[in-house]
């Protein structure tokens, strides 16, 4: 059997539920063990985010993702202050709020001026790493 993968920044997987992720775009999802289905991200301990939603196909269960630790940056979704050039967590929900020492983060907010929560930011992100 081929073990199927992609070298492009993002890829297509089915929703649990396509009606909670409309809407969400720019918000972290993840995988629901087992399967190649997505979820918002839920902050359990042992799961990962993949990375933020990007599209909806048309008529359909399957969303495009925008892998996280591709090359660029990634839209997210602000869940609270957050100040240019720090780090970023993700939370419950979906969303990211800044890292604080000890976190594990998964990229850098590069906007031009500080968040606040429901701002849609710009994320440089990059493989997950302890803050």
């Amino acid at each position: 059997m081929k073990t199927p993968y992609t070298d492009r920044g993002y890829a297509s997987f089915v929703a649990a539920v396509p009606a909670n992720l409309v809407g969400k775009e720019g918000f972290l999802v993840e995988l629901i063990p087992g399967t190649r289905t997505i979820q918002l991200y839920s902050a359990t301990a042992t799961i990962q985010p993949i990375g933020t939603l990007f599209e909806r196909l048309e008529g359909d269960t399957v969303w495009n993702v925008r892998l996280l630790g591709k090359q660029g940056t990634s839209r997210m979704i602000a869940s609270g202050a957050i100040t240019t050039g720090h780090a970023v967590k993700p939370v419950n929900g979906g969303t990211v709020v800044q890292a604080n020492t000890g976190d594990t983060a998964i990229g850098v907010f590069v906007g031009e001026k500080n968040a606040v929560a429901n701002d849609v930011i710009e994320v440089l992100d990059n493989q997950i790493v302890a803050f």
